[in-house]
């Protein structure tokens, strides 16, 4: 198993923070690499809710709740992952009150796919891009939830 995580402060209460995580189905949004998303079981969000993304490309996964503490934290099964080369991949992401600020965290517990190929080539890319790609949901999230304190958008 690989592990990677990244957290990011932002200059906004948890509270507001956590409305927008807590819209399960609204992961599009604020993540830049899902052009859609919606809930397709479940319920809206806790325990259970399962999510579609589609991307850009038109690649989609399916992400599951398995874990749950209202206000701070989530934890995602991936239960279908598409054409990912993974055979495992969960994700939590916390929030934490710091302050005027909230400190969010994404972290990942992944097996990639094609056994000993699939370990180096997590080790030489995909510990990367999971890193690259939580910094950019992370910095999508911070101007979603900045642009709504400024009455930017009609969500949250």
């Amino acid at each position: 198993m690989h592990n990677v995580s990244v957290e990011k402060v932002i200059s906004v209460p948890a509270k507001h923070v956590w409305t927008a995580l807590d819209e399960f189905g609204h992961v599009s949004e604020y993540n830049p690499h899902v052009a859609t998303s919606k809930i397709i079981d479940g319920p809206e969000t806790g325990v259970g809710a399962t999510r579609e993304c589609v991307f850009e490309d038109g690649d989609r996964i399916e992400e599951e709740i398995i874990e749950y503490s209202p206000e701070s934290n989530y934890t995602v099964e991936f239960i279908d992952v598409g054409s990912m080369p993974l055979k495992r991949n969960r994700v939590q992401i916390s929030v934490e009150e710091r302050g005027d600020a909230t400190a969010v965290t994404m972290a990942a517990t992944f097996k990639p796919k094609y056994g000993f190929f699939g370990t180096v080539m997590a080790k030489l890319m995909m510990e990367s891009r999971f890193r690259k790609t939580f910094e950019e949901v992370l910095d999508g999230l911070e101007a979603y939830v900045i642009a709504d304190r400024e009455g930017n958008t009609e969500r949250v």
